[in-house]
């Protein structure tokens, strides 16, 4: 007869402060207070504002110009999924009061963090690679804001995996 083994998982869960509003809404607004959730909400903003100025800007960042400059259109594309993904995180982790403590426990988050960096720090690479001559004001704030949030994702990621493992 095979002796079983069983692993035991240690789970800490944190009491958050909440808000009520009158549609019985609670907002895990303690989250918003913590590391991991100043980090999402700098990786959703300044991700917005750097997916609005390539977007908006002028006709150089717009879509149908990116057939042309394949570094522009690779960073918009990562901008666009890590931006949908992060802003899924957030939510979540807003609206109930259990995913905040429970996801970052998981592998999922380290992963998503993990990808996200890794694949902006491609784009920006690739990006300052083909962009080097050009010191268009839209080219170097758009280079600047994606250093900063590939540091962000890279905080995120390094959070993430001492969270799952416990430290």
């Amino acid at each position: 007869m095979a002796a079983r083994m069983q692993m035991s998982h240690t789970v800490t869960v944190t009491r958050t402060t909440t808000s009520t509003t009158t549609s019985a809404i609670i907002l895990n607004t303690g989250y918003c207070k913590t590391a991991p959730g100043l980090l999402k909400i700098g990786e959703v903003v300044v991700g917005l504002i750097i997916f609005l100025m390539m977007y908006l800007y002028n006709d150089r960042f717009r879509l149908y110009a990116y057939t042309s400059t394949t570094s522009h259109f690779y960073l918009f594309m990562v901008v666009f999924a890590c931006l949908v993904g992060s802003i899924c995180l957030l939510l979540s982790c807003l609206f109930s009061l259990s995913t905040a403590s429970i996801i970052a426990k998981t592998l999922y988050e380290f992963i998503f963090h993990g990808v996200a960096f890794l694949l902006y720090l491609v784009a920006m690479i690739f990006y300052f690679v083909n962009n080097k001559n050009t010191d268009q004001h839209p080219y170097s704030t758009v280079g600047a804001l994606g250093v900063v949030i590939t540091v962000l994702y890279l905080a995120s990621t390094i959070l993430a995996y001492r969270s799952y493992r416990g430290a």
